[in-house]
């Protein structure tokens, strides 16, 4: 399985907004250079993220994105879901083999990954994430230039 550059973004964008909770609006342009996001794919992705309720926007000067709930009330399943879509999407497109995985085993196999999988993106909040970026942050040796 492959991780897209949607869902990789999305999520660093969501961990800046987490970051910079208390400090109010933040606007696509800080968010993109402080993540190295691209200001035009930010933006289009901020639209499933604002449909999902996950965050809100002002419009103007003082305008930018906030957090629609704490960190801690959001879940990497949430926000990946408003990018992506379901998160395991096994359903085959052929109609014969969607017909024949109706009575096969193998079909176990995705629920089951299926679930795993959203268990695990379930207890994962967005304040544990911008926590561990933190962590990572201040674990970085500082860089003297002279």
């Amino acid at each position: 399985m492959r991780v897209s550059t949607r869902a990789w973004y999305g999520l660093m964008a969501m961990v800046e907004l987490g970051l910079r909770e208390r400090q109010g609006r933040v606007q696509v342009r800080e968010i993109s250079e402080s993540q190295g996001i691209p200001e035009e794919y930010l933006e289009q992705l901020m639209m499933p993220l604002k449909r999902a309720g996950l965050v809100r926007s002002q419009r103007g000067v003082r305008g930018g994105y906030t957090l629609a709930r704490p960190a801690s009330q959001i879940t990497v399943l949430e926000i990946l879901e408003a990018l992506e879509g379901p998160i395991l999407d096994a359903e085959p497109t052929d109609a014969a083999l969607r017909e024949r995985a109706q009575t096969s085993g193998v079909t176990e196999v995705w629920e089951r990954l299926r679930q795993a999988m959203e268990e695990t993106l379930r207890a994962i909040t967005l304040a544990q994430v911008c926590a561990w970026e933190r962590e990572r942050r201040t674990k970085q040796p500082l860089m003297f230039y002279i």
